[in-house]
């Protein structure tokens, strides 16, 4: 059995599921700025600024710069060219901090940013350590040099913290559910597709008279989210399986109520925790010796 430190000497992280992990965490981002106007970003709220929040650590937000409509567009357009390096998989060593900090500074500068910003946040957060050790040109391309001694431990430790974000993530949006009546009869997901902001469509509605089918659904959801927990403490084949079921579970949710930038930031969430093996026997792989 290996030990601990043989385990973290031994972790590769930059499996595809990591390329996955960081262009559908930016491609989700880029929807958001995208499709979205300045006016729906900053909407005015009552007792709230105009324009985006900048108060505190916010201040520290690219958006904070400068009020003014030109600087916004410029900030705009630097986020979109950030994220965009990003999502291509191009040179994630480079990329790592600004596709964290245009993360950050959206999410930090938005009125009301909802539970994707914030996962993106800590995500791309979480992703710097083991993007700084990356020496390829293009995340998509399988690695072709070990990774440096130095990183391999932090590496395994961030990973670990990434695994133990989706636990938390899942388990509590697991207890949430269960402690609350409309979710153990059944009803919980009928009375969320009948939203007049989230709700499903008018092509869909006929569904909802089926109280089984409402039912399914809304037990399916939670036990789809307990098995995403199961999975993540598991081996890379269950962790694998994991990734899977968050698709299922997140394609679904975008499919009935269109929360598409949500969706993809937790299936990169997933798949940030489903990448990554430890090489063979414990062997890292060595560089090709030319002669």
């Amino acid at each position: 059995m290996r030990t601990p430190v043989a385990r973290a000497l031994a972790f590769e992280p930059r499996t595809p599921a990591f390329g996955i992990a960081r262009s559908l965490v930016a491609i989700a981002e880029l929807t958001v700025l995208v499709f979205t106007s300045d006016t729906d970003l900053f909407p005015v709220v009552p007792n709230g600024p105009t324009g985006p929040r900048c108060d505190g650590l916010r201040a520290l937000s690219l958006w904070c710069f400068d009020s003014s409509a030109s600087a916004q567009t410029i900030s705009r357009i630097v986020t979109i060219a950030a994220l965009v390096l990003a999502a291509s998989g191009y040179r994630p060593r480079w990329t790592s901090i600004p596709h964290w900090y245009a993360t950050f500074s959206l999410a930090a500068a938005i009125h009301v940013p909802n539970g994707g910003e914030n996962v993106a946040r800590f995500l791309t957060l979480l992703l710097i350590p083991l993007c700084l050790a990356d020496d390829r040109i293009w995340h998509w391309k399988r690695p072709a040099t070990p990774l440096p001694e130095w990183s391999r431990g932090s590496a395994y430790v961030t990973h670990l913290t990434i695994r133990l974000q989706v636990v938390i993530v899942y388990g509590q949006a697991v207890w949430t559910k269960v402690v609350e009546p409309e979710w153990r009869d059944g009803s919980a997901m009928h009375h969320v597709m009948q939203d007049a902001y989230f709700g499903v469509g008018s092509e869909l509605a006929g569904f909802l008279e089926s109280s089984v089918l409402t039912t399914s659904i809304t037990w399916g959801t939670i036990l789809l989210e307990s098995a995403i927990v199961v999975c993540v403490l598991g081996n890379p084949g269950l962790r694998r399986i994991g990734l899977a079921l968050a698709v299922v579970l997140h394609g679904g949710i975008v499919l009935a109520l269109g929360l598409v930038s949500f969706g993809l930031v937790m299936i990169s969430l997933v798949a940030a925790a489903s990448s990554g093996r430890s090489e063979h026997g414990g062997e890292l792989p060595r560089p090709p010796v030319t002669v």
